[in-house]
């Protein structure tokens, strides 16, 4: 096992999270994933991962609401947020940056002017490839702030990330090697400010650009971006964006880097996978995705 290369607080996983995940998970692999294992949370949520070399999304839904409460740090816990993210909305609800010290990592946000609500301490059960139980071990230190909309965070320290990093999980039938960027759309001037500022105190000032209608910053693995509803409207009107409910700031798309998007257009074409096209690559209808768009390119941006 190769340890990830991701650096302190770059993308981990964006949580893809959808009411009905077998059949979301069915429509990943029609878009040529080959997804982990099914697994739980001790708090009542069912996840899959579509594993790449540094990151990964995770399709995650709510199998168990009487869990919910397991694992609670004071007010907070994991199961009962993502059903509350779910009364309102499919999406992402949360990206996960990575962390191989959640402890000293977390130190150092709250320090930067970060409100946490603390460190979250699990085991998972799950299984390897050739069918061995094994126990996954995590540590998410929790960045939260209602003020951000739907763009807040979480470290994630996996303390055995060879069960995470598994290599048969990270071949894909559609060559795509990692994410290489979540656009968040951002309803007025002032929400924009506001990322820009919470990406500032992440990465430095000097790996966030501020541009008229959006910003971007640089994680170390991936970009973060944002912009107004009117770009985003335009870079996805392919396809459309996600349905949304009210104005709050949200992520509306990840970017994946695929080499051959010719094969993977003719994929999809045979599996029946509702796509168009923009000036980056190919973008995938977010009702299909889990009310986000997928966008694949060929190089990074």
């Amino acid at each position: 096992m190769i340890p990830p290369r991701n650096t302190r607080f770059g993308i981990d996983h964006p949580l893809v999270t959808v009411h009905d995940h077998p059949r979301r998970l069915a429509h990943y692999a029609r878009l040529g994933f080959s997804p982990s294992p099914v697994s739980y949370h001790p708090w009542g949520t069912v996840t899959s991962l579509m594993m790449f070399a540094d990151n990964f999304i995770e399709l995650i839904g709510v199998d168990d609401p009487a869990k919910f409460g397991t694992n609670a740090v004071g007010d907070f816990c994991f199961g009962r947020y993502l059903g509350s993210f779910l009364a309102r909305e499919e999406g992402v609800s949360l990206v996960a940056l990575h962390s191989k010290d959640a402890r000293a990592d977390q130190s150092r946000l709250a320090q930067a002017g970060l409100e946490t609500q603390g460190i979250i301490d699990f085991r998972r059960a799950m299984r390897k490839p050739d069918g061995t139980p094994d126990e996954a071990v995590v540590s998410l230190g929790l960045f939260l702030d209602d003020t951000l909309g739907d763009a807040s965070n979480f470290i994630c320290h996996q303390h055995r990330p060879e069960l995470i990093w598994v290599p048969e999980w990270q071949r894909h039938p559609n060559g795509v090697s990692a994410i290489v960027g979540i656009t968040y759309v951002t309803p007025d001037a002032t929400a924009l400010r506001q990322l820009a500022t919470r990406w500032q105190r992440l990465y430095g000032a000097r790996h966030v650009d501020l541009y008229d209608g959006g910003a971007v910053a640089d994680t170390g693995c991936g970009q973060l971006l944002a912009m107004s509803p009117q770009r985003a409207e335009a870079r996805y009107a392919a396809v459309g964006l996600p349905m949304a409910q009210g104005t709050r700031t949200h992520a509306v798309a990840i970017t994946l880097l695929a080499p051959d998007l010719a094969r993977i257009e003719a994929m999809w074409r045979e599996h029946g996978v509702p796509y168009g096209y923009n000036e980056h690559g190919l973008v995938v209808e977010p009702e299909f995705a889990g009310n986000v768009v997928l966008e694949f390119v060929n190089h990074p941006h």
